[in-house]
Parts: C-alpha cells; sequence; structure tokens
C-alpha cells in the first residue's frame, strides 16, 4: 500500500459523491499531479547496477551548472601540440581501446526518454523523480543541489547517483520481509505484509515540479488507525515561526487526516503507517507520500522506542501519579504558562517542532556530499588512528 501506484489514484480523483454528510468543500485532488511510467528490467537491474555513472545514449542533461562541451575551442591547443612526443602515442593507444570498451558497454533506452520527455513536458516543463518508495534526494548534490528535472539525463543523473535508489533496487523489499518476520513473532498488529506485494516491478515516478516552503512539510505517524505523532519534517532548521502556529497547523493536520485518510487509506486494511504532508498558505493540506511503519523511515523528532508504544498502549498515567492532588497538578504548571498550555494541550497526536536553535539536528544526508575515503578517514574505518597516519603522509618531506 506505501508503494506509490496503489495510492495515489486514491487520492488524486476524489469522488465528492462518496463523502456523505458533508456540509463543506471535498477535494477532488489532495496530492500533487504524478506520472508513473513502468521501468523495464535491464534499466533498473542492468543500468542503474552498474558502476559508474554514466547517461545512456540519446539522454541530455539540462540542469547541471557544468559549461558545455566546446569541441571547436582552439585556446593553447598549439603549445598544448608541441608538447606531444612519441612516447605519447602508446597512451593515446590505450586510451582509444578504453574508449571503445567503455562504447561497448553504453546503454540505450529510446523508448523510455521519450516516455520521461513526454511527461516532463505533460508536468509544465519540471518534475521530481522517484523510485516506487524513495526519491534521489541524497543524489542532489550532483543536480546543483535540487530534485528538480527538466529533461530525461536529469532524472537519469538523480537516479544513478543515489544510494537510496540503489537501497530500494536491492535491498528494501527484504527490509520489508524482515520487519514483517519481527512484527509476528512479537504478536504486534502489523499490516506490512500488505505494504509490499510479492511483485518487485519497478516503477518511475515523476511529480509535478511545485516550489514547497520546508518548514511547512511535516511526518504524520498513524498506529492502529489513529494519528499519534506529528513531526516537522526538515528538523535540520529553526524556523521561529512554527512554535507560535503549531496548534493551529496541528488542528489542520488533524481535520484532513480524518478526513481523507483515515480508515480510507488502503480501503482500511492498513492500520500502521506514515505520511508526509504539506500546508500551502491558503491552509490546505496536500498529501506528499506514505511509508512504511518501520525503522527504515526516519522517526525525526520522534524515535521507534517511542513508537512501539503507540502500538502497544498502556494505561500509564506516571506524570499524574507523582502528584497528590489537583492543586499541586496545576502548580506544577505554573512556571512558564504558555509553553505548558501548549504542552497541555498537545496531546493525541503529540505535534514536535524545532523549538530553538540548538534543538537543530544534523543533516542526515551531509554524509552524501563528501567523498567515501573522506567519511571513512573520519569515521576510523581504515584501522585504528588511520586519520592521524593520513596527515602526516600529507606533511611535505623537511617540515
Amino acid at each position: 500500500a506505501c508503494r506509490f501506484s496503489s495510492w495515489y489514484s486514491d487520492f488524486r480523483n476524489i469522488n465528492p459523491e462518496s463523502y456523505y454528510e458533508n456540509d463543506h468543500t471535498v477535494y477532488n485532488n489532495v496530492t500533487m499531479r504524478s506520472i508513473i511510467i513502468p521501468l523495464p528490467d535491464e534499466f533498473v537491474m542492468d543500468y542503474l547496477s552498474s558502476d559508474g555513472v554514466r547517461l545512456p545514449k540519446g539522454a541530455t542533461k539540462l540542469s547541471s551548472c557544468a559549461p558545455p562541451d566546446t569541441p571547436n575551442n582552439t585556446t593553447g591547443a598549439a603549445n598544448d601540440d608541441d608538447e606531444w612526443s612519441s612516447e605519447d602515442e602508446n597512451d593515446d593507444t590505450n586510451e582509444k581501446e578504453e574508449e571503445e570498451e567503455e562504447s561497448l558497454k553504453q546503454f540505450h533506452f529510446p523508448k523510455l526518454n521519450e516516455q520521461i520527455t513526454k511527461a516532463i513536458d505533460k508536468l509544465g516543463g519540471s518534475s521530481l523523480p522517484k523510485l516506487n518508495w524513495s526519491s534521489p534526494k541524497d543524489a542532489t548534490w550532483v543536480n546543483e543541489g535540487t530534485l528538480k528535472c527538466q529533461t530525461a539525463g536529469d532524472v537519469y543523473l538523480l537516479l544513478k547517483s543515489s544510494d537510496f535508489i540503489m537501497y530500494d533496487v536491492h535491498y528494501a523489499m527484504n527490509d520489508i520481509q524482515i520487519e514483517e518476520q519481527q512484527s509476528d513473532e512479537s504478536t504486534t498488529t502489523t499490516t506490512s505484509s500488505i505494504i509490499i506485494s510479492n511483485k518487485s516491478n519497478h516503477e518511475l515516478v515523476l511529480r509535478k515540479w511545485c516550489n514547497l516552503y520546508d518548514s511547512m512539510e511535516f511526518r504524520c505517524f498513524v498506529a492502529n488507525h489513529q494519528l499519534v505523532a506529528i513531526s516537522q519534517r526538515n528538523h535540520t532548521q529553526h524556523y521561529p515561526h512554527l512554535k507560535s502556529d503549531c496548534m493551529t497547523l496541528r488542528s489542520y493536520i488533524v481535520d484532513f487526516f480524518t478526513e481523507y485518510i483515515q480508515n480510507k487509506y488502503a480501503k482500511g486494511d492498513v492500520s500502521n503507517y506514515v505520511f508526509d504532508c504539506y500546508i500551502e498558505k491558503s491552509n490546505r493540506v496536500w498529501i506528499l507520500d506514505f511509508n512504511v511503519w518501520a525503522e527504515r523511515t526516519d522517526a525525526l523528532l520522534f524515535t521507534w522506542e517511542e513508537m512501539t508504544t503507540f502500538t502497544n498502549p498502556t494505561n500509564d498515567n506516571s506524570d499524574i501519579k507523582d502528584h497528590d492532588s489537583i492543586e499541586e497538578i496545576e502548580n506544577h504548571y505554573e512556571d512558564d504558562l504558555e509553553d505548558d498550555i501548549i504542552e497541555i494541550e498537545n496531546k493525541d497526536p503529540e505535534i514536535r517542532i524545532v523549538m530553538s536553535e540548538n534543538e537543530v539536528h544534523c543533516d542526515p544526508l551531509s554524509s552524501f556530499r563528501a567523498p567515501i575515503d573522506t567519511i571513512d578517514l573520519a569515521a576510523d574505518k581504515q584501522g585504528e588512528n588511520s586519520f592521524q597516519e593520513f596527515m602526516k603522509m600529507c606533511v611535505k618531506p623537511g617540515k
């Protein structure tokens, strides 16, 4: 049910007549326009799984800031030619042989190129790509820091450069099956067997590109068909206006969930899941995506240890048990009235935001913007004191 194609049509073309006893407008669409393209096995298993980053034949790259090739540019050519010698001919021959070998491995997907190009045109000229479950947000560093794609080449480059996409291709199915087995063993109510079907066919989803404010994106957690938690989605930034607006935003999300999602998502067969939503300036809420109720989905400002308490609720009123009377409970909340009122009201579901700069989380995508060797050195994966040894090698002789 979390596979994009399994839920998209239910929230894109809604029949208002199916919403009985409504005294207000029911929107026909509560998610952005998207086009789904089935991917050939050769593209997924051969091209995406191959080493290196190389665009297929016929694919153009538009969004990159790299300058275009200038084969007719002769600046400095004479000086370069003067430096050639007979010994260089052997190197040139080897390079040509390598280039010929590379050309034999070049991929070509003319039909897919055409499908992507037409889809992007239908979506207004720009789109955001993703596969069945993940978007290549860890690879934006190769595309000017954005997921915005204007050509098939833009799409290919992001998909080919993303570890998230590789995880979807090779490991996502196994991960969900493990979660399912663990849930069955703990007798916890779960629907992960429904969430992922036995089919492993991959699909490319192209979503209409929209300029969204990160501060208005939220991740919502649903347990036993109840909305139990809401988290600021971009927890790497502090947005001051959210503190005063959070309870109002929470009410918008709760109303939207009750109206459009509760007991309707996956026809009510799935009880535990996660969805991402966006609140635009008119206070209208939009669905961005659905995710599995599993640790592979980032809990953001919550933890998955906390999530287990929602699927296994108890009647523990520990906060009240520590007080002997109503008067003591009231006195407990008198230190900071404004924050305490928010805390008292912020129940079922609880909404969490980054309240100050001190609470900002580190960017989980930052590690994808550095060479793997640098990351391994910083984590000392090469052996004890490997970073110190590396720095000694960098010291010039005689210093």
